[in-house]
């Protein structure tokens, strides 16, 4: 009898702490952004996705972008084909069903979110390195408020002559 509670007790603790490494908490995820008061940065990909790929191996190698990744933002990256679930505020459910939820609409699809919960901004798509340090800048800066990208783009360069 001993034997088989202990069993059940082994078994119970295990399933409770698998499935607690089955979640991406995003509540957490807002209240570490308000605490440390930084935006969150979600990167969303697929397999088999050469875009996506590229993107990884690229720009989250690249020792500007991960720089300024780590000074401005809370990362995550959500694999859409795992099976976590996720979980923000009202919503509970899979990786690829929080990404539609949160309106990444193709991959590879960057989004982020104010410290509130609240997506402010996506880019949709494959940026090369200095297209991606671009975006992070036009973010950070707080330009996506006053300008379109194309104009912060040109402002940038013109600055830079």
């Amino acid at each position: 009898m001993k034997f088989i509670l202990r069993f059940l007790l082994l078994f119970f603790s295990l399933t409770v702490i698998l499935s607690a490494n089955n979640i991406i908490d995003i509540d957490k995820k807002v209240k570490q952004a308000q605490k440390e008061k930084k935006a969150i940065m979600f990167f969303f990909h697929i397999p088999r996705c050469p875009y996506c790929k590229s993107m990884i191996d690229e720009n989250f190698h690249d020792k500007t972008i991960l720089a300024l990744i780590k000074e401005n933002f809370i990362l995550v990256d959500i694999y859409t084909a795992n099976t976590k679930n996720v979980v923000l505020k009202r919503f509970k459910g899979s990786s690829k069903k929080f990404a539609q939820h949160i309106g990444a609409t193709a991959y590879p699809a960057t989004l982020f979110m104010d410290s509130n919960g609240k997506v402010f901004y996506k880019a949709i798509g494959y940026r090369n390195i200095h297209e991606y340090i671009n975006e992070i800048k036009y973010i950070t800066t707080n330009s996506y408020k006053k300008m379109e990208l194309d104009e912060f783009i040109i402002k940038m360069e013109i600055e830079n002559d």
